[in-house]
């Protein structure tokens, strides 16, 4: 065996070994977040009020009156979440019990994904194809991306899992009805858990066009029809509330620097995402080589000639049309209320690109050499930088002792209580009258009138006011008019635990 195979196999038995002991520490941290009573993320306060009032006469209400939320996303996943009670009777528990598993269930539709694509016919996959399957599941898994928002009751994780497995049900259809019905259905079950999922769907309904026109016709018509049926249903339920919570009230402004915090928490994995980068391409010139050529009247006739293809080549060309459709909504990320979720979908694509490209690598000739050892390095040298576990401060006693003790004053308060931590809220059984971040949205571009909240806070309406602020002086969640209200009614400050602040009323 040459020098650089040798160093290739060394390199992937190595990933292996890391990625099991990262998964590990995934699986713990997981653990600790179920257990743990309090807030890891902004919006799990308010996903928590939401599910409690769904389903029930109050979900996506229309009534601009306060107390008033949003409601951000369609309902999958709160429900998801109310069924969970049954095996995990606190709400936030039971949140985050369904995000977890929706995570782990990410990583072997992965490795499905992988499989399908290295079948070709006349080779039978071998243990060596395994291993590399199962790098690419659990090297998802373990990005950071990945692996924080499964800790969260948030709806990102059910997404992205039903996407994914609408891609592998896609690929094991190969066109036929049936089969590309039940993909587009899950498809229709991620944008119907989070409005914004659609590149799997659209990826789906152009693979089975191009392979079966009449088949992926037909389930598009099933499946969109099922979808606008339960459009119609919501919106009758909610008096028309519901696309006008999910749609027109669910806005950000957009800005550079917001595409800066989604980015910045994956530098440690900047090295993954150049090789998804890169994958791209390196596996559309060696699917259509007349692009390696830069023949493109070449490539189209070879694309066309794809069609009636085997099932793994099939799988590349949905892979790739996925990334590309994935990647065109990284722009998505430069809104307000972006955050490093808008990269998920697109890394767990590129994770199946990545483990497409290593077995391609490893079989064909023309790549033979270093590239493949070279690839894998990259990876070992990505995971092993990675921390074992993410959220070690979950076990801190004083800070649990802290937010206990918040919550009980929060819950001897007369008055209500406005806070940026709406889990505090949640805990003490207090109404949410208002969710900061979104009311400062909505009030900045003229679509809800700030006025009643400014004269309730103005007037001392609130029994005191929590911020979630680095500095007393920073105003994230609030328009400048509520900011000026808060301060003057509420000119004590008192801190209150890790970038929490209590704003008192005068004595």
């Amino acid at each position: 065996m040459k020098p650089e195979r040798r160093a290739g196999h060394a390199l992937l038995a190595l990933l292996l070994i890391l990625l099991i002991f990262h998964a590990a520490g995934v699986c713990l941290d997981f653990g600790m977040a179920i257990r743990y009573p309090f807030e890891l993320d902004y919006g799990e306060g308010i996903v928590w009020y939401q599910a409690e009032l769904i389903p029930g006469p109050r979900m996506y209400a229309r009534s601009q009156e306060l107390p008033f939320i949003v409601f951000h996303y369609p309902p999958v996943y709160h429900l998801l979440a109310r069924a969970a009670r049954v095996f995990e009777p606190d709400f936030m528990a039971a949140g985050r019990l369904v995000s977890a598993l929706a995570t782990l269930l990410i990583a072997p539709l992965v490795m499905g994904l992988v499989l399908v694509a290295s079948r070709q016919p006349g080779r039978r996959l071998s243990r060596f194809d395994a291993v590399i399957a199962a790098v690419a599941g659990l090297l998802v898994l373990c990005l950071h991306a990945v692996r924080a928002w499964g800790l969260l009751m948030r709806v990102d994780m059910v997404a992205i899992a039903l996407c994914m497995a609408g891609l592998l049900v896609a690929t094991l259809a190969n066109g036929r009805f049936l089969g590309t019905a039940l993909a587009l259905l899950l498809c229709v079950a991620a944008v119907f858990t989070k409005q914004t999922q659609l590149p799997a769907g659209v990826a789906v309904f152009l693979f089975a066009l191009w392979r079966n026109p009449k088949a992926a016709l037909g389930a598009a018509v099933v499946a969109g029809g099922t979808g606008l049926a339960a459009v119609g249903l919501m919106q009758h339920l909610t008096d028309g509330g519901f696309l006008q919570n999910i749609v027109a009230s669910n806005i950000n402004r957009i800005g550079l620097r917001h595409a800066f915090w989604v980015f910045w928490p994956e530098r440690f994995g900047a090295g993954l995402m150049l090789l998804m980068v890169v994958a791209a391409p390196v596996l559309l010139a060696s699917l259509l080589p007349a692009v390696r050529r830069m023949e493109w009247s070449g490539a189209v006739r070879e694309f066309w000639a794809l069609r009636q293809t085997d099932r793994a080549t099939g799988c590349w060309a949905l892979m790739l049309l996925h990334f590309a459709l994935a990647s065109l909504l990284l722009p998505t990320s430069f809104k307000s209320g972006g955050s490093f979720n808008y990269l998920l979908e697109w890394l767990s694509s590129g994770g199946v690109l990545l483990g497409i490209l290593l077995i391609h690598l490893a079989r064909t000739e023309a790549w033979r050499g270093w590239a493949y050892p070279a690839v894998l390095a990259v990876m070992v040298l990505t995971t092993a930088i990675q921390p074992f576990q993410a959220v070690p401060y979950l076990t801190d006693a004083a800070l649990l002792a802290r937010q206990k003790a918040l919550v009980d004053r929060i819950a001897r308060a007369g008055k209500p209580v406005a806070s940026d931590d709406m889990v505090l809220l949640m805990r003490a059984g207090k109404t949410v009258y208002f969710e900061p971040s979104i009311v400062t949205e909505l009030a900045s571009v003229g679509r809800w009138d700030e006025a009643k909240l400014v004269e309730m806070i103005r007037s001392g309406g609130f029994a005191f006011i929590i911020v979630n602020d680095e500095t007393v002086g920073a105003t994230p969640h609030r328009t400048a008019a509520m900011d000026t209200a808060m301060r003057e009614a509420y000119p004590r400050v008192e801190y209150a635990g890790p970038r929490l602040w209590l704003n008192l009323p005068r004595e």
